[in-house]
């Protein structure tokens, strides 16, 4: 009887250990690891400066007054941002221009609202402010260029422009949202609101005036590092004395890496478009820049600019 017994419980055993039986249950096939979404690269500020440079071989971001009037009065869709003073704007601006006031919070606060599929023509009074804005817009993704000369010295003087200027203004439309990062509207924000710091010294919005860099020169004032941005072969005819030479284009990148960091820089071009757009870079890159007001002066700039005033030029 024992012995059947025995037998019984050995043939139970055995047949619970062939289904499987254990005091562990069989683990479950593993699944393959979901696999994580790549991270969106950092924001540099670096980078995006690099990458304005390159994109200068494409040109220096400056319409012509001429086209961009032409095409205004012929009813093309433009998005145009004017950045003069809202009095200004108030009392005639092109057709279907928002305000964006240079050194109110519209100039950071706007941002997020302009649209990044399509060219944005910015203007101010004579193409000084809209230099840097344009630099600020396009760190957004907006692909902003700045209307030769502005209104005062551009717009205005074309022919025919009064029969698009409205006194009708254009509200921004803040329903869109063009997706614009957090890191970006920081550094944008932050740029802006560091022209605050200006405001009542030589150097408010960032520019040195004629007279002002002519004192810098007379007292051999060693703070300061006069930058030409203007092509070499203009610079050999004739530049500001102690001037160095970075031409605005695709190739300033490693000439703006030798500019010295413990300095100010004083940077002038033709009339102070292309230094805006300059002296924008270098800040963001840490650079402490300020744009030479009307630059070395052009017959348009007359009677302002550098050799409007009289003020001499070296070769050496």
């Amino acid at each position: 009887m024992k012995k059947i017994l025995f037998l019984l419980i050995a043939l139970t055993v055995a047949l619970f250990m062939s289904c499987g039986g254990s005091e562990q249950a069989a683990a479950p096939a593993q699944q393959p690891a979901a696999q994580a979404a790549p991270a969106a690269p950092a924001f540099s500020v670096r980078d995006f400066v690099t990458g304005y440079i390159a994109d200068l071989a494409g040109g220096n971001n400056i319409v012509s007054m001429d086209q961009f009037v032409a095409d205004a009065i012929a009813g093309e869709d433009m998005y145009i941002v004017d950045i003069r003073r809202a009095d200004d704007y108030n009392a005639g601006h092109i057709a279907g221009a928002v305000n964006m006031p240079w050194g109110s919070s519209a100039m950071w606060e706007a941002v997020p609202h302009i649209p990044t599929d399509r060219t944005v023509f910015v203007h101010c009074y004579t193409g000084q402010t809209a230099g840097q804005a344009i630099v600020l817009m396009q760190m957004a993704g907006i692909d902003a260029v700045s209307v030769n000369s502005g209104w005062n010295l551009g717009i205005s003087r074309v022919e025919g422009y009064e029969a698009v200027v409205t006194t009708d203004a254009t509200p921004l439309d803040t329903s869109f949202n063009n997706g614009v990062s957090d890191a970006v509207m920081t550094v944008i924000r932050e740029y802006y609101q560091e022209l605050a710091t200006h405001v009542g010294t030589p150097f408010a919005n960032r520019f040195v005036s004629e007279e002002g860099l002519k004192a810098i020169v007379d007292s051999g004032d060693t703070s300061v590092q006069i930058v030409s941005v203007r092509r070499p072969d203009d610079f050999a005819q004739g530049h500001i004395q102690g001037a160095v030479n970075v031409p605005f284009g695709a190739g300033m990148g490693d000439l703006i890496a030798g500019l010295p960091t413990d300095r100010r820089l004083a940077v002038y071009c033709y009339s102070g478009q292309m230094s805006n757009q300059a002296i924008a870079l270098l800040n963001l890159l840490g650079y402490d820049a300020v744009s030479l007001i009307y630059g070395m002066g052009t017959p348009r700039t007359a009677p302002r600019g550098w050799t409007n005033n009289g003020f001499p030029t070296v070769t050496s």
